[in-house]
C-alpha cells in the first residue's frame, strides 16, 4: 500500500465531516447529511403538531377574550338591573310625592334603556356577545381541529319599561337571566382556560422534541468542525509527506 493512501482515505473522510458540519452550522438543521433514519419524517410531525397546537392557544385566547369581554357587560347590567329592582321598590312608598314619582319614573326609564342598549349592542372584534336570545360561538380545542360550544347568554328580555311601577318585577327576570348567562360565561372561562393550558403545553413539548430530532446543536457541531478541519489539515500534510517519499523512491530507482 502506498504511504499516501491511508493518509488520503482518512482525508476524504475527514472532509466529508466538515462538509457535514459546515451544512448543519449554516441551515441550523441537524437533519441533513446523514442523520439517523426517521428523525426527519418524525422530526416534521412532531413539529406541525406543536406549530398547531401553538395556534390552539391563540384561538382559544380570543374565545377567553370574548368571555372575558360578555363577563364585563354582564356586571354591567347586573349593577343596572339591581338599581331598577330598587327603583320599583322605592316606587311603592306611599309618601312619595308628584315629584318624586317623576324622578322616579324618568330614572327607571333611563336605566331600562342602558340595559336594553347594551344588550343588544356588546360586541367583541363586530360580534354580537349578548342578546334577547341565546348566543353560542365554536371554539378549536384541540391541533386536530375539533371544536367546543360556549354560551355567553340564552338571552335577555327587554326590559323596556315607561315608568318605575312594577319595575322591580321586570328587573327580577333581568337578574335572573344574566345570573344564568356569568353562570354560562364563568364555566365556560374555566374550560377554555385548561384547553389553552393543555394545547400550550403540548405545544412546548411537541416543539422541543422536534428540535431536539431536527436542530442542529451549534456547541457540539462546531467542537466536531473544529476537530475535524484539524484533522484534515494534518492528513492534507501528511498525504503531501507521503507524496514527497514516494517521488523520492521513483527518482532513486531511475
Amino acid at each position: 500500500m502506498s504511504l499516501a493512501l491511508y493518509p488520503a482515505i482518512k482525508l476524504g473522510e475527514t472532509s466529508a465531516k466538515v462538509r457535514r458540519s459546515i451544512s448543519r452550522l449554516t441551515t441550523g438543521l441537524n437533519i441533513l447529511a446523514g442523520s439517523p433514519v426517521g428523525d426527519m419524517s418524525q422530526g416534521v410531525g412532531l413539529k406541525a403538531k406543536g406549530k398547531s397546537n401553538q395556534q390552539v392557544v391563540s384561538s382559544t385566547q380570543v374565545a377567553l377574550d370574548l368571555l372575558l369581554s360578555a363577563e364585563s357587560a354582564l356586571i354591567e347590567l347586573a349593577a343596572l338591573a339591581t338599581r331598577l329592582r330598587e327603583i320599583g321598590v322605592a316606587d311603592t312608598n306611599s309618601t312619595n310625592d308628584a315629584s318624586d314619582t317623576a324622578a322616579l319614573n324618568a330614572e327607571a326609564i333611563s336605566v331600562s334603556d342602558s340595559i336594553d342598549a347594551i344588550v343588544s349592542s356588546a360586541k367583541f372584534h363586530n360580534i354580537a356577545i349578548l342578546g334577547t336570545s341565546a348566543k353560542t360561538f365554536g371554539v378549536t380545542r384541540d391541533a386536530d381541529g375539533n371544536t367546543t360550544t360556549i354560551k355567553t347568554t340564552d338571552g335577555i328580555t327587554a326590559t323596556n319599561v315607561s315608568d318605575a311601577t312594577g319595575s322591580n318585577s321586570t328587573a327580577d327576570t333581568a337578574i335572573g337571566e344574566i345570573q344564568t348567562s356569568l353562570g354560562h360565561v364563568s364555566g365556560h372561562l374555566t374550560s377554555v382556560g385548561g384547553f389553552q393550558n393543555s394545547a400550550s403545553a403540548l405545544a412546548s413539548i411537541e416543539l422541543e422534541s422536534a428540535a431536539r430530532l431536527m436542530d442542529t446543536n451549534f456547541a457540539v457541531e462546531t467542537a466536531k468542525l473544529m476537530k475535524n478541519t484539524l484533522i484534515q489539515k494534518y492528513a492534507t500534510s501528511m498525504v503531501t509527506k507521503a507524496n514527497e517519499v514516494e517521488e523520492n523512491k521513483k527518482l532513486l530507482i531511475l
